[in-house]
């Protein structure tokens, strides 16, 4: 009789029928990509050769710090370059006969002159400085952290690896209906179409924050040290990112009926492209949002933010409230287009 009732209740209450027909089609949506699709794959592989490639950077002799690189067409490290260019090397350098750096003869501004203490305590000075820098472990700190946070993290993740996932799991909520064709069948489902788009977003989101964050964690990891303390700073900018670019391709998903090349084209080309560019049109790339909270944690914790090499960021405050905006607005948009849309094409 109590279960008569219950049944009779939620007939005559259609919010809750939409309210659970909606989390069901969430349930749908969520375990349909436990199967991981062709393009999953290929992010997989991709994330691994990277994943590798920073491993053994991070395991080289050079690693990502500047003292043990070579000097461009030499080779001589950048320490043993500023040890060398100190004056008791410069002497010894001369009483052996040898040329200094190697394959390099002295230059004669180098050239110790006991007979003019001036030129000489000058030109010995400044020829102090390299091996005073190399020498300060601060320097070589920020140096090694920036150079790891530039190449890896703004690089790797933010420009590669960041939307490539999120475009192989939120293009598919949508488009893999539309391939199957069976986006006719689920309009007809006893709920809005606004409460269908969002219910699909919703079930992918899990796996997009699943697979980038997992590839941000991967690469932190693998960068030793310098990863560990990248992955502290810098998962809001990811958890950030991720979100706009999900609701982002999940928009394309919809509209379009190849949304991976889209994606792509989106992806390799005005992102790639439009984020390196300086002025204002920068403004309209998602990463850079993302790469300015990057730039402003490292700013925030003391290293020399400019030597990430973002051009013009903008404040926290700021991309904080143009990210959420593009979660929020690109989600609204996508719920009023796919309201409207008719998709005869799939019958």
């Amino acid at each position: 009789m109590a279960a008569t009732e219950r049944v009779q209740s939620s007939i005559s209450n259609p919010q809750s029928q939409i309210l659970t027909a909606f989390w069901v089609l969430v349930v749908q949506s969520f375990q349909r990509h436990w199967r991981v699709r062709q393009m999953g794959w290929v992010a997989v592989g991709l994330l691994s050769i990277a994943v590798i490639w920073v491993a053994a950077m991070t395991l080289s002799p050079a690693g990502w710090g500047l003292e043990n690189r070579r000097v461009r067409r030499t080779q001589v490290t950048y320490r043993e370059y500023g040890e060398q260019l100190r004056p008791s090397s410069r002497y010894g350098a001369l009483t052996a006969g040898q040329d200094y750096p190697p394959r390099r003869p002295i230059h004669a501004a180098e050239t110790p002159s006991p007979f003019e203490p001036l030129r000489d305590s000058l030109s010995s000075l400044a020829l102090s400085i390299p091996h005073a820098v190399i020498s300060s472990e601060t320097f070589l700190k920020n140096w090694a952290f920036t150079n790891f946070s530039r190449t890896v993290m703004l690089g790797a993740y933010v420009g590669f690896v960041l939307p490539l996932f999120t475009l192989a799991y939120a293009s598919g909520a949508l488009g893999s209906d539309r391939e199957n064709r069976s986006l006719v069948w689920l309009t007809t489902r006893p709920i809005p179409r606004s409460a269908i788009y969002l219910a699909k977003f919703v079930g992918t989101l899990p796996w997009c924050l699943l697979f980038s964050g997992g590839g941000f964690v991967a690469l932190c990891l693998a960068g030793g040290e310098l990863g560990r303390e990248s992955l502290s700073l810098y998962w809001p900018a990811a958890l950030a990112g991720t979100i706009a670019f999900a609701a982002l391709f999940h928009l394309i998903g919809a509209l379009f009926r190849r949304p991976v090349v889209v994606g792509l084209v989106y992806v390799f080309f005005f992102e790639t492209l439009v984020a390196a560019l300086p002025g204002s049109l920068k403004l309209l790339s998602v990463s850079f949002y993302a790469r300015s909270l990057m730039y402003n944690s490292a700013s925030s914790s003391g290293y020399v933010a400019d030597m990430l090499d973002v051009s013009r960021p903008v404040s926290s405050t700021t991309a904080w409230a143009v990210l959420a905006a593009v979660s929020l607005g690109v989600t609204a948009l996508g719920m009023c287009l796919f309201a409207r849309a008719e998709y005869r094409d799939d019958l």
